[in-house]
């Protein structure tokens, strides 16, 4: 087994609770679900997993001007928590300092090592990378983003976008410095990887622990509820599933809506058209998973003629297929095959194709499709929890 030093924003479920609750800009909630279970996985595989953590929060989210050092063990992994400040340019170099001194620290103690990084946390993660390189220990890169595809569909102008094309350089310099990768899709490896060293495909995972969530129809809305969550841009399909939503003649039928992004103030419009979509904001992830299990059916609008969509698998499948409510989505070029029997397709992507497509599942026989949701859970609880997608990860530290 291996020590294995994990550097990402990823907190204790306790910690990210009271940052949830505290931060006027709510941190993301599928990092910290990814990071989280790989965490648990390969702690429960027997790895000796000790994490530094950079909070996943920004100047805007917060009104404290520091949060100090701190300290924290959950279960038998233990957490360490860099400095934060609100100044931009002090706080990046202090989580630098504080990094590199604390994966020292920890490097002096430890043998049979192993470096796990999120690349996308630069300031953290180039700090441990110094230090494993020094001590000539294997260094593991995380990508879940192409960071040329995040500037990309970013909605930053002016100098913050000079900035985000300054981090996408020096982010894509430093992933190219790792011994082994861990990608989301096949597509990625020819981009992060161009000497082909180790890595392994792990696409998402979900919580062993839902083994023992029962998904009950007598426990289901009443109503018929299409349930969309995540982010809340155009870009990822939700503008045209509200349109082709509000052209369905289930007027029994109803779209629920959870997150954030540039279409919020739409979508409220939206409201105000058809009494049929209602907007819940940002909530914990908790209340999300609990919705979904009593929802009728889950979708994910992503068009797949976006570039990105190779280079990505939407962690929303993952908890959606989990809840044991079934699932529709677009046939997605970074989903692979396996999952297609378990989900229903969208396979025309126009407007009209949505709308039909959810008509034709709507008017399914309520025990049809919690019979598909069950074979979904049944398929990712076998195939994709997070011990063994932590075990596929382990065979290359």
């Amino acid at each position: 087994m291996k020590n294995i030093f994990y550097v990402s924003s990823v907190c204790s479920e306790q910690k990210f609770a009271s940052l949830f609750k505290e931060c006027k800009v709510k941190p993301q909630q599928q990092a910290q679900k990814f990071h989280s279970l790989l965490v648990k996985g390969l702690e429960q595989l027997g790895h000796q997993v000790s994490v530094m953590s950079s909070l996943p929060i920004n100047a805007g989210s917060i009104d404290k001007f520091w949060i100090g050092f701190k300290k924290e063990n959950e279960e038998n992994v233990h957490y360490t928590y860099l400095p934060f400040t609100r100044l931009p340019i002090i706080k990046h170099l202090l989580i630098f300092v504080f990094g590199f001194l604390t994966c020292l620290v920890w490097s002096l103690k430890r043998k049979n090592k192993v470096l796990i990084c999120d690349v996308l946390n630069i300031s953290s993660s180039v700090s441990a990378l110094i230090v494993a390189k020094l001590f000539r220990y294997k260094s593991v890169a995380i990508v879940t983003d192409l960071p040329g595809y995040m500037i990309q569909y970013s909605q930053q102008k002016g100098v913050k976008s000079h900035i985000l094309h300054l981090y996408a350089k020096v982010c894509n310099y430093l992933i190219k410095k790792y011994d082994r990768y861990l990608i989301l899709t096949e597509q990625m490896n020819e981009i992060v990887n161009p000497m082909n060293k180790p890595y392994v495909v792990i696409e998402g995972m979900v919580d062993s622990r839902m083994i023992d969530i029962d998904n009950d129809l007598d426990h289901k809305h009443g109503e018929k509820v299409i349930l969309y969550a995540g982010a809340l841009f155009e870009v990822y399909g939700v503008k045209k599933l509200l349109e082709a939503f509000m052209k369905t003649n289930h007027k029994d039928a109803q779209l629920w809506l959870f997150g954030s992004g540039e279409l919020v103030d739409e979508i409220r419009r939206y409201e105000k058209l058809d009494n049929r979509i209602r907007y819940f904001g940002v909530v914990p992830n908790a209340d999300v998973v609990m919705e979904e299990r009593r929802a009728t059916l889950l979708v994910n609008p992503r068009a797949t003629e976006e570039e990105f969509t190779k280079y990505s698998f939407p962690s929303k499948n993952m908890e959606y297929m989990v809840s044991g409510t079934p699932v529709i989505t677009t046939r997605l070029p970074g989903m692979p095959m396996e999952y297609n029997e378990y989900v229903y397709l969208i396979e025309d992507e126009s407007e009209t194709g949505f709308r039909e497509t959810f008509e034709k599942t709507l008017s399914l026989d309520k025990k049809e499709l919690h019979a598909q949701g069950a074979k979904a859970k049944a398929f990712v609880m076998k195939n994709k929890n997070n011990i063994l997608q932590a075990s596929k990860l382990s065979k290359i530290l």
